[in-house]
């Protein structure tokens, strides 16, 4: 019975796999492009174009708690994947 208990244990553990951490390209500087394992509620990577000019635009990544609300017409794509803004 023991033996039942540690093995339904250890399956719950593995198939639950907890501590999953996402990880998300980010942008620390201009030009300056890493990986990041996202902080404990921010379960999202987006990918942001910040239009300077018409021509001429910033890509901004990171990790989010949800996808970035934008107030103008910048662009965002929001994916939940290790680095899936890449």
């Amino acid at each position: 019975m023991k033996t039942l208990l540690l093995t339904l244990v250890v399956v719950t553990i593995v198939c639950l796999d907890l501590g999953y951490t996402l990880t998300c390209v980010t942008t620390k500087s201009i030009g300056g492009v890493t990986t990041e394992d996202c902080p404990a509620g921010q379960n999202v990577c987006f990918k942001r174009w910040h239009y300077v000019t018409p021509k001429n635009y910033d890509i901004i990544k990171g990790c989010a708690a949800t996808c970035p609300k934008v107030d103008n017409n910048d662009p965002i794509r929001c994916c939940g994947t290790d680095k899936c803004n890449d």
